[in-house]
């Protein structure tokens, strides 16, 4: 192989890899749990659209308190949003209209006995 076509076909690879697309742009769906009487740890999963898209375990009011999920990226639009307790509690779903660019924390109130 000549130099010359090394370069052209090392550089036609650098092209295609910028011609990739972004992750398209959308808006980002946090979950935050809120229970104030508690002292635990609680598992959730969420859900878009009645599609499970991740878990986390909340630690409340014990170090280190963590609170809210990650991120979950979703598109500019209509969607319907969850969280469940594995084999338990069920938070009711949330219907919301999403722009691009908007952060959205769906809060999670739990009441420990």
């Amino acid at each position: 192989m000549t130099p010359r076509r090394l370069i052209t076909i090392v550089a036609l690879a650098g092209l295609a890899a910028c011609a990739k697309d972004p992750v398209a742009p959308g808006a980002t769906v946090y979950y935050r749990i809120d229970a104030p009487l508690c002292s635990s740890y609680i598992a959730a999963v969420f859900s878009i659209d009645s599609v499970a898209v991740g878990s986390d375990t909340f630690v409340v009011n014990l170090a280190p308190e963590h609170l809210t999920s990650r991120g979950f990226h979703v598109s500019a639009g209509a969607h319907r949003i969850g969280a469940q307790v594995p084999g338990g509690f069920v938070w009711p779903d949330t219907t919301l209209t999403l722009a691009v660019g908007d952060v959205f924390t769906d809060t999670l109130p739990f009441y420990c006995s």
